[in-house]
């Protein structure tokens, strides 16, 4: 797995997973790989708290760790997936570097903001056995069908794509892509719409382009800055945490 290693302890006596440690498995194996930011962020988790529950996983053979210029990120392995009855498949190969890498980082991010919020978002990952969040896309000699990143489900039952793109698409591609997502909002099965997050101005503003050229309602298209998803997650926390120091505190004893 390259520079991807286990955990290390930070001395003491060494606790094995509790209850809420493998609930972060759990959330972690619907995105095979996820930043340790945003995954601490997902549950509440202050900086130790997070470290301690992954370091304990860690120890145990159900994740590994890795770093590059982004920050650090954990993957679930295969051993984690068979503690919480999981399929045994390895992360795939592209995920745990490079783009993939940055991509599942990006993510995560988007994930843990609707964790957060409480609301019911599907991953990539359970998106592939869901025909229904498929859209098809037609480009060049090519026939084929797309999924988006992330799924919400709102509180009408409608049905929201989530894009996360980081870099640029081929306008024709990108124009193919965006006229299957009119034709499932116009089909009633995205009937929510589409929003796209990205790190870079550029590439949101060829989205931009490229929905007009497909005709793609613009009340069901929106983009959002990836620096925003992350802002709007960690004023959350912040503010949670605010009300939390002026609400009488209970020791909860250590993380389980």
């Amino acid at each position: 797995m390259g520079r991807w290693r286990a955990v290390s302890g930070r001395g003491g006596k060494a606790r094995g997973p509790g209850p809420r440690s493998f609930e972060a498995l759990r959330w972690l194996a619907r995105l095979e790989v996820a930043g340790i930011e945003p995954l601490g962020h997902a549950f509440g988790f202050g900086r130790r708290a997070t470290y301690s529950h992954l370091e304990r996983l860690a120890r145990a053979g159900l994740i590994v760790r890795a770093f590059d210029a982004g920050g650090s990120v954990v993957a679930i392995t295969a051993a984690g997936r068979r503690a919480i009855a999981d399929d045994r498949g390895d992360v795939r190969a592209g995920a745990l570097h490079g783009s993939g890498l940055r991509h599942a980082r990006a993510v995560s991010w988007v994930a843990a903001l609707l964790t957060l919020r409480e609301r019911e978002w599907v991953s990539d990952r359970e998106l592939r056995g869901a025909p229904g969040w498929r859209v098809p896309v037609v480009w060049a000699a090519h026939r084929g069908q797309h999924r988006p990143d992330v799924g919400i489900v709102v509180a009408s039952g409608s049905r929201v794509a989530v894009e996360v793109e980081l870099s640029h698409k081929s306008p024709r591609r990108l124009t193919a892509i965006l006229a299957g997502y009119a034709d499932a909002i116009a089909g009633g099965e995205l009937a929510g719409g589409l929003i796209y997050v990205s790190d870079r101005a550029d590439v949101l503003d060829a989205v931009s382009r490229a929905a007009e050229r497909a005709a793609l309602p613009s009340r069901r298209f929106r983009s959002r800055r990836a620096s925003t998803v992350r802002g709007s997650l960690l004023r959350e926390m912040a503010g949670r945490r605010t009300r939390r120091l002026r609400t009488p505190s209970r020791d909860k004893g250590p993380p389980q």
